[in-house]
């Protein structure tokens, strides 16, 4: 029987295509990484059970899995690289359960951000989400791939619990406290202990690009809305002079949201998506600022507020690097109102996406770091991206405190035309010189994708065996995701 009929017989006919059609969408991404075929068939799956068959099906068949839940993709992980079935679970997309007293609620994988915040905020409670994400993208998809959310205070605590996931061998599997019989129905539990009774599973498929199994739901943690904000911009002529603030900010836990970006991101980001208020806003802007955003809790919101401030005046105060302090942001007028909104939700479904504004596409240069190492860090891509000539006053670049400022996500943003080739091919070579030098250098680069796996999989040596013996157990089979991650 071809595969068509086999998986028509799971999900109905209707639900899979095997047209070139259909096919073609799911062979290139937003990544630089080239796919050169075609998957087999494409599979829009309703029910975790549909999911479980079609994962045995191709430990049958011998067939590669691929599992997709955003609308669009940005790392080459969702490429059939060999071929095989394009799980596509943008059906799975129910809000199954909300436990607001726990502050707890239980998503499928097709849940996007657009979707689930309004859902929140009907509620008076809130996601805490990366910087301005699509609003077509799974919110399970972001946090299994661990992006750093820009309010570094809940950054810590652990924001998803417990999952249910299909491994590669096709068993089904709920990890944490959503183990217990019975759940969720018949069980005291509410899944929301991560790792529960045993072993803490959820780390095997968090960052492995689909290569362990399929989640088909998560318990994730969300947030109330504070009663009110007030947001600070804290400006810099180089981002050296921002490290010891920010780590004194985090130290002391002021404020909520709180980032570090350049002019040109800021830009972006600010602007209406015309080239003028573009080009206006990168001649005002400061070089470098930070965003802090004050906010008061439903208890006491005005004494918070107030020692907060207090407690970033003494910071601000103390430091020599510090140009500005104020309420409001030079040619960005009215912003400090509207910002503690922007950076809680996602961003319009009806704009350009605030990263392909300028030329269409852009490739992120993301690792870990100290943030004392931002300064050569970004002196190093610079200098790098110079050399293979990139117009430098036109990189982004990115810094999240994280572990309470004992590091940070570091972010090199490089915009490029995708319809011109040696473009392309420029940012390409800048993408793998900048990154090797950085990984000599101590970066460590936590979610290595696409082009980047082998160069720092094959430092790891350690590692990769270990996770690929991991593999074995849980996908003896290897049909999820080849060629992605290290195997």
């Amino acid at each position: 029987m071809q595969i068509k009929a086999k998986l028509a017989e799971i999900v109905g006919k209707e639900h899979v295509d095997t047209t070139r059609k259909a096919l073609l969408p799911y062979a290139k991404d937003h990544s630089l990484l080239e796919c050169n075929g075609l998957a087999d068939a494409v599979v829009w799956p309703d029910t975790a059970e549909q999911v479980q068959k079609i994962v045995q099906l191709a430990n049958e068949i011998k067939m590669p899995v691929i599992p997709a839940s955003s609308r669009q993709h940005f790392h080459g992980s969702t490429l059939p690289k060999m071929g095989g079935i394009i799980v596509d679970l943008k059906r799975m997309n129910r809000i199954l359960d909300f436990d607001v007293p726990d502050r707890l609620v239980r998503i499928e994988p097709g849940v996007t951000w657009g979707q689930l915040q309004p859902e929140l905020m009907k509620i008076g409670h809130r996601m805490v989400m990366p910087l301005m994400p699509l609003a077509d993208s799974s919110v399970v998809a972001s946090l299994l791939e661990r992006e750093v959310p820009t309010n570094p205070r809940y950054e810590y605590g652990e924001p998803m619990t417990s999952n249910e996931v299909i491994w590669g061998s096709g068993m089904r599997f709920r990890t944490g406290s959503a183990s217990v019989p019975g759940f969720p129905d018949k069980a005291d539990s509410k899944g929301g202990n991560p790792e529960g009774p045993g072993t803490n599973w959820y780390r095997f498929f968090q960052g492995a690009e689909g290569t362990m199994g399929v989640v088909t739901w998560s318990i994730v943690k969300f947030e109330y809305l504070p009663e009110i904000d007030k947001t600070y911009f804290i400006t810099f002529d180089d981002i050296g002079a921002a490290v010891e603030p920010l780590y004194q900010m985090q130290r002391r836990m002021i404020g909520n949201e709180c980032l570090l970006i350049n002019n040109q991101v800021g830009a972006l980001i600010f602007g209406d998506g015309s080239d003028k208020t573009y080009q206006a806003l990168k001649r005002q802007l400061p070089p470098w600022f930070i965003v802090l955003v004050l906010s008061g809790p439903p208890r006491s919101p005005e004494a918070k507020l107030a020692y907060e401030k207090k407690a970033l005046d003494e910071v601000c105060a103390n430091q020599p690097g510090v140009v500005r302090v104020d309420e409001s942001l030079a040619g960005a007028v009215g912003l400090e109102r509207k910002l503690p909104d922007m950076l809680r939700n996602p961003w319009p479904a009806e704009r350009t996406w605030w990263k392909h504004q300028l030329k269409g596409e852009c490739e992120d240069l993301l690792f870990i770091a100290k943030m004392e190492q931002a300064a050569a860090f970004t002196e190093l891509v610079t200098e790098t991206a110079g050399a293979h000539g990139y117009d430098v006053r036109q990189m982004g670049v990115y810094l999240q405190p994280i572990e309470q400022g004992r590091a940070c996500h570091l972010e090199y943003q490089f915009y490029y035309d995708p319809d011109d080739a040696d473009e392309k091919a420029m940012v390409k070579a800048l993408y793998m010189d900048a990154a090797a030098k950085l990984l000599a250098q101590g970066a460590f680069f936590s979610r290595p994708y696409g082009l980047l796996s082998p160069m720092v999989f094959e430092k790891a040596r350690g590692y990769t065996n270990t996770i690929t013996r991991v593999k074995e157990v849980l996908d003896p089979n290897y049909v999820m995701c080849p060629g992605n991650v290290c195997f």
